[in-house]
């Protein structure tokens, strides 16, 4: 093994190290050596702060020239797009609106026959009622070639139109025109108001038989304008294609021209523009502020917006930097002269060790980022395939077409998959269906859906479809042996909330653990409770008795099965849960309503009450109407 090799180290009195010494602290004891040290260091001083001084000037210029930039090719074609799309989004569902009410088949039938049916009429009044009440519009109407009736959301009539009458000739216009929907800004004499009407045509076998639609005032839009307001001196405007202002931020600037408020170049260029896209405008008045203007076209009218912002609103807050650039480079001067020295010889080794540490810092850090972000990647496609596999297991929409015609199935797992599933199985003489609430969420509650579905299927049979109970004690026995929980102590105690529907002509057998039964009838609502204890779990005892019970349904009754996903769900100002009896409030609501449109309203008022909320657990409804004697098909 070889030695390792020392230096050789010269003699401690050396002529050549005493010389070194001995020069070393005479320059450092020499006034020369000391001026020089200053004059560095004023030197750098003054080259540090004339470049912090350099480097200011060079951002303020660069800084005011990219926010103007910013100014013209993003903030004000952002304000205008906005606003544009907020207006064409109203008169966008206002057309919608417009459209649905024009072809509904009842007020159809009901203008065919001359207004005189009271069912009808009290059906069509109370439609456009409730576009006003809950959709929020100003008015809404409905008249009638066929009679000459102007019908207002009241519910009164507002009169009845003629081609004599110059107020009306808007009407005879929409019908001569034919065109299915059109938007126009109009003073109508009945409402004595301005508002953005949404006309629609309502057509018998083609030909035109009446006029529907909705209106909204100037006021709505106002708030709009408001919202988007870029400073006190900025001004937005609504005008057409002659330039007259119909709606802006500032009341006094409605009704006029907008040639009154802009220099007479500037305002003939928006005004000559027309419909030919963005059009970006930079003037300076009369004394000599700087403006920077957008001209921006409505998809859904003819209109354009007009968005002006004063130049000084935009570069402000650059006396700001001015000033603290100054206070900056005061700061600077008297620092460096008095730690030039500490920073250079003391911080300058250690700083640069710092540097080469947080190197490689970013470096491991940008590893360990791409390897958390493969297996990430890999966590994600494994979710996605179990959620397909999940999937896989729930009843194929051609059996529930079969089994239930009109029905709905509301189900949304709180994450990619969960612990809700929902099961249907069809026999000669009737069929089952159930919903059930797994232990946990996500991947393990998918897991436990996998069994409980396994179980269910391996245990229905003819025999249990007038006793759904016996099929429940089955479950929980068949479950507690599978996962080994027959005794207290152990490392799982798992299990789910199930609700079970046997239906056999028009009676339905309903057992359950935990979860609640809702049938919707002409007598009213009823609420069916099932058993308090849940299947499968260590503390529900394997002999443990399920009840069972059975109610008439008549053809178009319908029944909800739902977990307590639904119910539980936190929510509205106070985030308290939404609850078992708004739940049956919603049923009572729309139990008239096609099922389709049921799953809409269901949707609706789950998401309006979550508002930015996440969702607390998995959630399942299934609801279904009864067939003609309960038949299958």
């Amino acid at each position: 093994m070889n030695n390792p090799v020392s230096p050789v180290r010269p003699p401690s009195n050396t002529p050549s190290q005493a010389s070194a010494s001995n020069e070393q602290s005479s320059l450092r004891g020499n006034p020369l050596y000391d001026s020089g040290s200053l004059k560095v260091t004023l030197f750098a001083s003054f080259v540090i702060v004339f470049s912090m001084l350099l480097v200011g000037v060079t951002v303020y210029l660069l800084t005011e020239r990219e926010a103007v930039n910013k100014l013209k090719t993003k903030d004000l074609p952002y304000i205008a797009d906005s606003i544009a799309s907020k207006i064409d989004g109203k008169i966008g569902n206002a057309r919608e609106t417009s459209l649905i009410l024009a072809n509904d088949p009842e007020i159809v039938r009901w203008i065919k026959g001359k207004d005189q049916d009271p069912e009808l009429k009290q059906y069509a009044l109370q439609k456009i009622n409730l576009l006003v009440q809950k959709f929020g519009y100003n008015n809404s109407f409905i008249v009638s070639d066929v009679s000459r009736n102007y019908w207002g959301e009241n519910g009164k009539l507002l009169g009845t139109v003629s081609p004599n009458n110059p107020d009306d000739a808007w009407f005879f216009k929409t019908l001569s025109d034919n065109v299915p929907v059109t938007v126009v800004l109009d003073y109508n004499a009945e409402r004595g108001d301005t508002f953005i009407f949404v006309n629609a045509l309502m057509y018998d076998g083609g030909k035109p038989i009446a006029v529907v639609g909705v209106g909204m005032g100037l006021q709505d839009l106002s708030q709009i304008f408001a919202g988007y307001k870029y400073g006190e001196g900025s001004s937005l405007w609504l005008i057409d294609g002659q330039g007259k202002i119909y709606l802006s931020d500032r009341l006094e600037h409605n009704g006029s021209n907008i040639r009154d408020h802009l220099p007479e170049t500037v305002a003939g260029q928006v005004i000559a523009n027309g419909g030919q896209g963005n059009q970006s405008v930079e003037f300076a008045d009369q004394a000599g502020t700087r403006y920077d203007l957008i001209s921006y076209p409505l998809k859904s009218a003819e209109w354009r917006l007009v968005v002006q912002v004063p130049r000084s609103a935009t570069i402000g807050f650059l006396k700001t930097i001015q000033i603290n650039t100054g206070i900056a480079v005061l700061i600077a001067l008297i620092s460096i002269v008095f730690f030039f020295f500490y920073v250079s010889r003391k911080l300058a080794n250690p700083y640069k060790r710092a540097l080469q540490v947080n190197e490689e810092l970013e470096k491991l850090i940008a590893l360990r980022t791409k390897e958390l972000a493969v297996r990430n990647e890999n966590i994600m496609d494994s979710i996605a395939y179990a959620k397909r596999i999940q999937e896989s297991v729930l009843p194929e929409p051609g059996l529930l077409d079969q089994l239930l015609k009109d029905y709905f199935v509301l189900w949304k797992p709180r994450d990619v998959v969960g612990g809700d599933f929902y099961w249907a199985r069809s026999f000669s003489d009737g069929y089952m269906i159930a919903i059930g609430d797994c232990t946990g969420h996500g991947v393990p509650g998918a897991f436990m859906t996998m069994l409980a579905v396994s179980a269910l299927n391996q245990l229905a049979s003819e025999d249990k479809l007038d006793h759904p109970g016996r099929l429940l004690e089955e479950l929980n026995r068949e479950l507690k042996r599978t996962l080994h929980q027959e005794k207290r102590d152990g490392l799982t105690d798992d299990g789910l909330d199930l609700g079970l529907c046997c239906v056999v002509g028009d009676r339905v057998i309903f057992a359950s653990a935990r979860c609640s039964l809702y049938i919707a009838s002409r007598d009213g609502l009823r609420a069916i409770k099932g058993d308090r204890r849940s299947i499968g779990y260590r503390r529900t005892s394997s002999d443990y008795r399920y009840t069972e019970t059975e109610h008439h349904a008549s053809q178009g009754d319908c029944l909800y099965l739902t977990t307590d996903g639904y119910p539980d769900q936190n929510g509205g100002e106070k985030d308290y849960s939404f609850g078992k009896t708004s739940f049956q409030a919603v049923i009572e609501r729309c139990r008239d309503l096609p099922m389709a449109e049921q799953a809409e309203v269901f949707e609706g008022e789950l998401q309006g009450y979550m508002q930015s909320r996440q969702q607390r657990d998995d959630i399942t409804v299934v609801a279904f109407r009864m067939n003609e004697g309960g038949k299958i098909g």
